[in-house]
């Protein structure tokens, strides 16, 4: 067949017991031809379509989980930097040195360093400590502290 046939029909993505269902039917009657209803190519479609938008948004979810994860990670790490636990080598942090410490890819971090603004944050972190990591947490990662959770 030419790729131009294919224009001249309507693929539907229907179960296969209603498949079968409509062999039968017309097995019974006797003729090649399959009458569909105008009810029935709506309900399919419908539920392609269903289909579909259930799977984009099962992507979109899992991308926001995924993500809420490493800022929370990243965040962490923040969190132990400044507070305690890195305390006696207080160096400057930078993009690299956050991805070794939190144990992420090098672009996850600098994609969280410009997204976040760490350049100004740091500098709150130095001054404030863990006032300015909680104001952090709650004016920047608070919806991937809903999804991350």
């Amino acid at each position: 067949m030419k790729k131009e046939t294919y224009k001249d029909f309507v693929y539907l993505k229907i179960s296969k017991d209603e498949y079968e269902k409509l062999l039968s039917l017309g097995a019974k009657k006797g003729t090649k031809t399959k009458l569909i209803s105008i009810d029935d190519l709506t309900r399919w479609e419908i539920s392609y379509r269903l289909d579909i938008e259930n799977k984009q948004n099962s992507a979109i979810e899992a991308h926001r989980r995924k993500k809420a994860k490493k800022d929370i990670q990243i965040y962490q790490t923040l969190e132990n930097y400044y507070t305690g636990l890195f305390k006696n080598e207080l160096e400057r942090l930078n993009a690299y040195k956050l991805s070794k410490l939190a144990k992420i890819n090098f672009r996850t971090a600098k994609r969280f360093w410009e997204d976040y603004n760490l350049d100004y944050w740091i500098k709150e972190f130095e001054k404030r400590g863990s006032e300015a990591l909680r104001e952090f947490k709650i004016q920047e990662l608070a919806e991937s502290m809903v999804y991350g959770r």
